[in-house]
């Protein structure tokens, strides 16, 4: 009998192709809902007090309002994470989204000390690395992250960067979609519309529910 799971029914002849998997997060929009944080942690059975999606609240230095900053894996074009892997447990897919081959990760924690966006945690049950991969399994059949799909005010976009005609690529086109620390050469395929400065400086660090309790902590890497 089929399944009724869309990812299990596709063949490879049907899957979708991208030249450039990127996605873009509009912060005008985002409330800071945790819905997309919430969703990704439920589609790929996050562990308590890690994420691969996170929202972080910043008190804005000229006035006395929060700032909503989605992170995830930036999927850099020139990933520092692939280079600091001594397995080579992690790869570039040809859409350029850059994964973790959970079989070749011992867990020595390289990509994580060479992330400069604070993307990657290890699973302390498995001792793999994890990190957000554009929820492979359901964009390759045409379906949207799950935390594209989870976002009540459509503060996030996932498509072909390099198609103009893909919603994604014009919405970056007609915003002036920026990535986090371009100075660092990375080249991320994650790029932010109304992205400010004060953003970068706190881009690992922000508010999050602690994992022991249910206190509030300001810096969690």
């Amino acid at each position: 009998m089929p399944s009724d799971i869309p990812w299990e029914n596709v063949g490879p002849e049907h899957r979708v192709a991208r030249a450039r998997a990127g996605m873009v997060v509009d912060l005008r929009r985002c409330v800071g809902c945790h819905a997309c944080s919430v969703a990704c942690k439920t589609e790929h059975d996050v562990p308590l007090g890690d994420f691969r999606m996170r929202v972080r609240y910043h008190e804005r230095p000229d006035a006395a309002t929060i700032a909503f900053v989605p992170m995830l894996c930036m999927h850099c074009e020139d990933a520092p994470c692939l280079e600091a892997c001594p397995t080579e447990a992690i790869a570039r897919l040809e859409d350029g989204r850059v994964v973790i081959d959970k079989e070749r990760c011992t867990g020595n924690k390289a990509c994580q000390s060479a992330c400069p966006y604070g993307a990657i945690y290890i699973d302390a049950e498995t001792n793999v690395a994890e990190k957000c991969d554009f929820c492979t399994h359901r964009t390759e059949v045409g379906l949207d992250p799950s935390c594209v799909t989870a976002c009540p005010t459509s503060a996030l976009l996932f498509g072909d960067l390099d198609d103009e005609d893909d919603p994604a690529a014009k919405a970056a086109a007609a915003h002036g979609a920026r990535p986090f620390k371009e100075e660092a050469g990375t080249r991320p395929t994650v790029l932010y519309v109304s992205h400010e400065r004060f953003m970068e400086e706190k881009a690992n660090v922000g508010v999050q529910l602690s994992k022991d309790d249910a206190d509030i902590v300001y810096e969690q890497r």
